[in-house]
Parts: C-alpha cells; sequence; structure tokens
C-alpha cells in the first residue's frame, strides 16, 4: 500500500476516528487505525468493539492499493507535528507504516489485517435523514445520561415518542419526529456524532439494525451497538401540576450559580429561598466558608399566606439545564422541597430532584422563622 495526501485532510480524518480506538484493551490492535487505498479512495477505520468509525480522506491519491495497520493515537500525534505539506503512507514488507513529509521520516510498527475486526456496513432499509434540529435535541438531553458504568440501562439516549436521558437524579427530555423507537444508544455514539453537527453542507442519515445504530455521510460511517437494556418509564416521573413557581433571569441566575458554588461542598448543593420578588442564593462548606447572592424573581405560589420557601438543589445539574435552554428567562415549577422540580421550554422538558438540605442551612431557616 502506498498513498500521497496531505497534513490537514489527514489530520482531520484521524482527529475523528480517534472517538472510536480502546483507550484500556487486552488487544493492541483495538488501537489501531486501518487504512485501506483502494480505487481512488482512501480510508481510515477505527472501532473499539462497541463503537466503529469509518472515513474518507479528502485530498488522497491511491499510488499502490492494499492495507496497512498502526498506532491511531502515534500515527496522529505524528502528523499534527508535521509540516503543512504532502504526505506519503507506505506499508513496508515487514507490515510496518512509513511516514514521509519533505525531509521527515518515521516508520510505525504495524499488525495484521486479517486480525482487524470486520468492518460494519449500514442497512438503509429504514434510514432516514437528520437535520439541525436533530443535533439540536440531543444537545439538550446528553447532560441527563448517567455516567455510572453499572447503570448500563440509563447510561446512554433513548429514543423513542421523544429523545430521553436521566441518571437517576435529573431528566431531559426533547420531543423531536425522529421515528425511532425504543432505541437505547451510547452516550459514546451522541457525543461523537455531535462533532459534525457544524458541517452545515453535509447530509447524514440514520438508521438501525436489531443490534446497530449507524450514522452516514457519503464520506462517513460512524456505528454502535445499541444497549441491551429497559430504560425507565420516564413519563411517570414527570409532574403534572405544581404549586409553586420562580420566574428569573436565565444569564443572571447562570452567573450567580457559578459564583455561589465555588463556596459550596462536593455535592454542589445551593439553597434557593424565594420571596415575592428575590431569590437568596446560599452555598456554605465547613472547611471553606459560605457564599451569598441576592436578586430579582418573580414568585408565586397557590398558597396566599406564604411568605418565602426554600429548597435545595445540586447547583450543576441547574447549570447543565441553563446552558441548554434558548429563552431569556427561566421559570422553575415546583411542589414541596422533597418534590421534583421542572424545567420547561418549548420542545424540551427537565427535571431535577431536590437535596436535602444541610444541617446548617436548616438552622438559618429556623433561625429565620
Amino acid at each position: 500500500m502506498k498513498v500521497l495526501t496531505h497534513r490537514k485532510p489527514l489530520l482531520e480524518g484521524l482527529d475523528l476516528v480517534k472517538d472510536a480506538v480502546s483507550k484500556h484493551t487486552a488487544l493492541p490492535i483495538l488501537k489501531d487505525v486501518k487504512i485501506t487505498a483502494e480505487g481512488d479512495s482512501v480510508y481510515l477505520y477505527t472501532t473499539n468493539l462497541t463503537t466503529g468509525i469509518k472515513t474518507r480522506v479528502k485530498e488522497a491519491d491511491v499510488i499502490e492499493p492494499g492495507i496497512a495497520l498502526c498506532d491511531t493515537m502515534k500515527l496522529l500525534s505524528i502528523v499534527k507535528e508535521l509540516p503543512d505539506a504532502e504526505i506519503i503512507l507506505t506499508k513496508e514488507e515487514n507490515g510496518h507504516v512509513r511516514v514521509e513529509c519533505e525531509n521527515v521520516s518515521f516508520k510505525l510498527v504495524g499488525l495484521s489485517e486479517e486480525e482487524f475486526p470486520n468492518e460494519m456496513e449500514p442497512s438503509e432499509e429504514n434510514g432516514f435523514s437528520i437535520g439541525q434540529e436533530f443535533f439540536t435535541a440531543l444537545l439538550k438531553v446528553r447532560h441527563a445520561a448517567s455516567k455510572e458504568e453499572s447503570r448500563y440501562n440509563i447510561n446512554g439516549i433513548y429514543f423513542d415518542k421523544a429523545i430521553v436521558a436521566t441518571d437517576g437524579h435529573r431528566l431531559s427530555l426533547t420531543r423531536d419526529t425522529n421515528p425511532l423507537r425504543n432505541t437505547l444508544v451510547p452516550s459514546e455514539f451522541v457525543n461523537t456524532i455531535l462533532r459534525l453537527r457544524r458541517n452545515g453542507n453535509q447530509s447524514y442519515r440514520l438508521s438501525r439494525s436489531d443490534t446497530t445504530i449507524f450514522f452516514c455521510s457519503d464520506d462517513l460511517i460512524i456505528h454502535s451497538r445499541l444497549i441491551d437494556g429497559e430504560f425507565p418509564d420516564y413519563e411517570q416521573v414527570i409532574p403534572q401540576t405544581h404549586e409553586r413557581t420562580a420566574t428569573m433571569d436565565r444569564r443572571k441566575l447562570h452567573h450567580a450559580i457559578k459564583r455561589i458554588i465555588l463556596m459550596s461542598d462536593k455535592s454542589n448543593q445551593i439553597r434557593f429561598e424565594f420571596n415575592r420578588n428575590r431569590v437568596l442564593l446560599t452555598s456554605a462548606n465547613p472547611d471553606a466558608g459560605e457564599a451569598r447572592e441576592e436578586f430579582e424573581c418573580h414568585y408565586e405560589s397557590t398558597s396566599p399566606k406564604e411568605i418565602s420557601f426554600a429548597i435545595g438543589f445540586a447547583g450543576k445539574y441547574i447549570l447543565d439545564v441553563l446552558e441548554v435552554l434558548e429563552g431569556d428567562q427561566v421559570t422553575f415549577l415546583m411542589n414541596d422541597p422533597g418534590q421534583a422540580m421542572t424545567i420547561e421550554e418549548k420542545n424540551s422538558t427537565h427535571i431535577i430532584m431536590p437535596v436535602r438540605l444541610m444541617e446548617s442551612f436548616q438552622q438559618e431557616e429556623s433561625k429565620a422563622a
């Protein structure tokens, strides 16, 4: 195999396929990129046995067809440091890959392509086109997916009548018109395809088989094994009514939380105290100190005698939602301090469970009473 390419397109291709390289594996070959030169095209392919990425290198010429393997991250590191010029990749008789650029050359150890996992091809029978609205929907929910590997059934994004993610303490959903039903995909897959959302001139398609989901364009295939688990009944946890509402300036709240959270403990707990026209945010850490900030808020309660209302939230969870909202105002829809809070905007709904206020907060509340 021998190909001629340029630094920029090769770098772009390697930067994309690196997302599917195994970081911790007993199989060294899963750290490799498969370089295929056939016809007039050069392809890069990596897989960690859960996710696979194949992309065509633009502006590449095939001098001699063939297949070569070498360490993905090592090749990426080399290409990053090369001058902006033509690059020649050559597979030698012993399987090693020679990289040449101007007066620089490298040799990378290569493994046999016969040991590399087979590539997967998408089925177009149930495929459908996706646009920027689909990417926007994913951006609004991905933060809520569980990062605990042991909770595999919520360790991803669920596609059904809505697109949903939860970690058991919070839930986010968007109402999208995608035709997928009962499909649970890994967060890794979602994060990879979201990197492509700014390629506005490119058209993409999504399809699935019984076990695999595919994301494709003319020059790209990303596939991922579906999560085999039952997603929780998300509709059951969405509050149908609320007794209290608090409307605030979204940016002002966002900046306030980023300041107040600096003095919270590792749980990021922040106390919100609402009255008719103000909200007081407080955080405390016995080892560090405390912080307070107050600003305008429009608060209403179904109880006419209620003067104020206090509730605690993990500040990080609130920030994650504020960062994906689009409006200037945000409204908390609340019930009792132990019940879930809802934030709604257009086609998205966000549920956040409150946290129990720390003892220092409870003592402060008693003194105020």
